[in-house]
């Protein structure tokens, strides 16, 4: 008898990966395959991906899996970067602009309109959600009114619109099934997070039809196959880290960093505090009932490194950086604001910019990289300050996933800054297990590295000072 797979395709930020996966007695990734996408930055602030490259890339992958395992692979999962839309042509699935990427902030001028005409109170209210150049809504308004191929498409009937995980699933049906999940669904400005539905004044209000959105399924429901494989279940990347993590109790938190950060916690199907600071999103939705959660957003994580490192060429490898940083007590009275993007959580300074302060004559290349390393952890504590604040919780424990996770000198700073535990998970795929257990064929059994806080002094305060001044 052959070994049965399941097949997950975690479509992020960086690139895409196709993991086979084998459920036995526990959950083995039996393969992973890699491969990255242009990042395409066509003006200051300006982030895009080319949608055909990265469709291209999920066929290669799982063409592959499926050539080298025939008659083996059972399901297909999904899981996705968020925000990020795809404008197509229907007709022929031909895209007709390069995707949008959550990072880009092209649209701000646009967020900053609708915040002067007053819609701020009734966008939060439906979506849970502030406007902000972040979320899928503005960028398509900006399509609208920059782009004469998309309000020709739009006024033939002929455009389709959608997250990442809409594009993919079109493709791999052949155009048969267009669908999206309330997990993306929810980051759009376009949905009603209460009624599960797409809301007519909000399409208005961001130059959409009906005609050119997905349907809403439910997170684990039938989206089509590809070659004959049913594709069983669909989840926005930091939700199914939520569910990976198996945060299933309220107030339970965790966060993943990556390019960006999702610090997010469980709220089950309860009401989420009323705040400007953070955002109430849908975790996921499963059995006609809707899920929850709290989240402050980072738009710099992960990134902030890269940027450091290629922009800047502060250091030659973030193993090199990570020694000079730690080498230090401190930064030594110099801070660094992370706002390449700008700021979200719990900032919401979408037009501040990056800045190094504090530097004197005495201030070398170290301690630069070091308060860089220091406004990753930095932010992170002002999301879960303000999140125990706003929900009356206790966070003891904070459980963490994602790339920037494997420097453990950075985990350990991490968890004494935070004074809580911090519990990195074993499991390096947690987005693409959460949205392949969501269905609920098999349970997560996680096992986590520990790391308990150290008694250290910290300029936090002071960080944070400058972070609210921006």
């Amino acid at each position: 008898m052959m070994d049965e797979y399941r097949v997950v395709i975690d479509q992020s930020t960086s690139g895409t990966k196709c993991l086979l996966v084998k459920i036995d007695a526990g959950i083995e990734v039996v393969e992973r395959l890699d491969c990255k996408h242009q990042q395409i930055y066509p003006q200051e602030a300006w982030v895009e991906h080319d949608p055909m490259e990265i469709v291209d890339n999920v066929y290669r992958l799982l063409d592959e899996l499926i050539d080298r395992y025939p008659g083996q692979i059972t399901s297909i999962s999904i899981t996705n970067q968020r925000e990020t839309i795809v404008a197509w042509h229907k007709s022929t699935g031909e895209p007709l602009a390069n995707a949008l990427v959550w990072q880009c902030i092209r649209s701000q001028q646009i967020c900053e309109q609708l915040i002067s005409a007053g819609y701020e109170a009734t966008i939060r209210a439906k979506t849970g959600l502030k406007i902000d150049s972040y979320f899928s809504g503005p960028k398509l308004r900006w399509l609208f009114e920059n782009n004469d191929e998309y309000k020709l498409a739009m006024q033939a009937g002929d455009l389709a619109v959608g997250t990442m995980d809409a594009w993919l699933i079109w493709n791999l049906t052949g155009g048969r099934v267009f669908a999206t999940e309330p997990s993306n669904a929810s980051r759009t400005l376009l949905f009603d997070i209460h009624r599960l539905a797409w809301d007519q004044e909000l399409m208005e209000l961001f130059r959409v039809t009906p005609e050119m959105l997905p349907i809403v399924l439910q997170s684990a429901d039938d989206f089509g196959d590809y070659r004959g494989i049913p594709i069983i279940s669909v989840m926005a990347d930091s939700q199914a880290a939520l569910f990976g993590q198996q945060c299933l109790d309220n107030g339970e938190i965790k966060a993943t960093l990556g390019t960006g950060c999702s610090v997010m916690m469980q709220l089950g199907t309860g009401d989420a505090p009323n705040s400007n600071t953070m955002m109430t999103t849908i975790a996921w939705q499963q059995c006609g009932r809707a899920n929850y959660a709290l989240e402050g957003i980072i738009r710099s994580c992960g990134d902030t490194l890269i940027w450091a490192q290629e922009n800047l060429q502060l250091f030659d490898s973030p193993e090199l950086a990570t020694q000079l940083a730690f080498e230090l007590d401190d930064s030594n009275g110099v801070f660094f604001i992370p706002a390449q993007l700008g700021l979200a959580a719990p900032f919401w300074r979408p037009g501040a910019q990056a800045a190094v302060i504090g530097m004197t004559r005495s201030t070398t290349n170290a301690h630069v990289i070091r308060a860089v390393f220091d406004s990753i952890v930095y932010q992170i504590k002002a999301v879960i300050d303000e999140m125990e604040q706003l929900s009356s919780a206790s966070i003891t424990k904070v459980r963490l996933d994602g790339g920037v996770t494997k420097n453990q000198q950075l985990m350990q700073y991490l968890s004494s800054v935070l004074n809580r535990v911090v519990a990195v998970s074993e499991t390096e795929e947690l987005s693409a297990l959460g949205a392949l257990a969501i269905p609920g064929a098999f349970s997560i059994n996680n096992k986590y590295t520990l790391y308990t806080p150290e008694r250290i002094q910290t300029n936090y305060h002071q960080w944070k000072g400058y972070a609210d001044m921006f």
